[in-house]
């Protein structure tokens, strides 16, 4: 019988034992009815979606979670942000990913500059553009306080860019910024530009309206995640299957179109708490009348954790269960003939405000699933269970090509 894919993702769910939790992760503590029903009826375990050798970050935690070896494609985070929006990259050409934030007291306030809006944050980079880009540098748009600069370079130069070690903002929030600036050959591009932007933006009519209105400013830009052109075999291509993606993240949506997935819009998906859940299920939903294969990526947790929002990410991860994995196991149960994953990409810590590296939990469900006897899903539960994929890469694959997915050790 052909089988449905439906792969559940709570970016940055996993974390650490809290004391305000009692002891418990925010996962373990949230009330998760929906994901501790996978974890009683299908297979529940440990996986590393962040290979040792690389920073922890969406960008690799997605790449894995896709079912896609980093080590084969992986070159940077901005150019699968590229990839989304059309960007073609020629041989050339580098992407950076370009943060709008708040910097305030020479330190990394806010990396959202307050959830900035898309209309807000369009007409800044527009202005940026028009001041700093030029045949070789160019500012595009992207999704609230995340866009991009594409860079034209001769090889030596090339070179330098893309090696240079950049910072994820928001991998400093709080901390001052002076230790966290680019390093490397070729960083007084990158600091130029992040210096002179600062002067552009202060007097902007949209940040003195953003003032006025009680909201934080885009003070300064900030660029990380930078990279050539990707090289990705399609879904198609490896396992015969058509997909659809369906995130309010460039990143994640770059990754689906790499690997051949229709990308779909939701109106209404912000990345945030006040994301449409609905909405994005029922897009996620009725994409599986025509796909194979569907991936629903969920940002909030790993938002909520990023503020050092205890309170928030309890919040997020109980929205998760309830309006989006509750209601795909109630249609994956009545279709029948589906396979379902929860995983988080990585841990994202309440208590350092960042990533990190180490196991995640997954739950799988569906036909030819067999249980491993677990009561709930959570780090410490799916610790128990004595399945790991030191490799997260491989967790995909295996939903996909294994026919049926006893309890055993990988």
């Amino acid at each position: 019988m052909f089988v449905k894919y439906l792969v559940l993702l709570g970016d940055g769910m996993a974390d650490f034992p809290l004391e305000e939790c009692g002891g418990l992760t925010p996962l373990a503590k949230a009330d998760t009815p929906a994901m501790d029903s996978m974890a009683r009826e299908g297979l529940s375990g440990l996986f590393c979606p962040i290979p040792d050798k690389y920073p922890a970050g969406s960008d690799i935690g997605n790449l894995s979670l896709f079912g896609y070896d980093p080590d084969e494609c992986f070159t940077g985070r901005a150019p699968l942000e590229a990839s989304n929006q059309g960007i073609a990259l020629g041989p050339d050409q580098l992407a950076f990913r370009c943060n709008l934030v708040t910097l305030e007291d020479g330190a990394m306030k806010d990396f959202t500059s307050g959830h900035i809006s898309n209309e807000d944050s369009h007409a800044l980079i527009a202005t940026l553009n028009d001041a700093l880009g030029g045949p070789r540098t160019h500012f595009h748009p992207g999704v609230s306080y995340r866009h991009l600069i594409t860079v034209t370079a001769d090889a030596p130069v090339f070179e330098r860019l893309a090696g240079l070690k950049c910072t994820p903002p928001h991998d400093i929030t709080g901390q001052q910024i002076q230790a966290y600036l680019p390093k490397g050959e070729g960083r007084e591009f990158a600091l130029d530009l992040m210096e002179r932007s600062k002067t552009i933006l202060k007097q902007h009519p949209v940040n003195l309206a953003r003032i006025a209105r009680g909201e934080l400013p885009a003070t300064s830009i900030w660029l990380w995640g930078q990279g050539k052109a990707p090289a990705m075999k399609t879904y198609a291509e490896r396992f015969g299957l058509s997909g659809a993606v369906i995130s309010a993240v460039d990143l994640v949506n770059g990754i689906g179109r790499n690997a051949g997935f229709e990308v779909i819009r939701v109106p209404g998906a912000t990345g945030w708490i006040d994301t449409d859940y609905e909405a994005k299920v029922a897009a996620a939903l009725d994409a599986l009348d025509r796909v194979d294969f569907v991936y629903l990526h969920i940002e909030a947790p790993d938002e909520t954790s990023h503020q050092g929002r205890t309170d928030l990410k309890l919040q997020a991860i109980a929205d998760f269960d309830r309006r989006v994995v509750a209601p795909c196991l109630a249609e994956a149960r009545r279709r029948g003939a589906c396979r379902v994953l929860v995983a988080p990409d990585h841990i994202t810590s309440i208590r350092s405000k960042t990533h990190a590296g180490g196991p995640v939990p997954f739950a799988l469900w569906g036909e030819g699933i067999e249980p491993n006897g677990l009561t709930a899903y959570s780090e410490a539960e799916a610790a128990k269970a004595g399945v790991l994929y030191p490799d997260g890469h491989r967790l995909v694959p295996d939903m996909i090509q294994a026919k049926t997915l006893p309890r055993r050790d990988n």
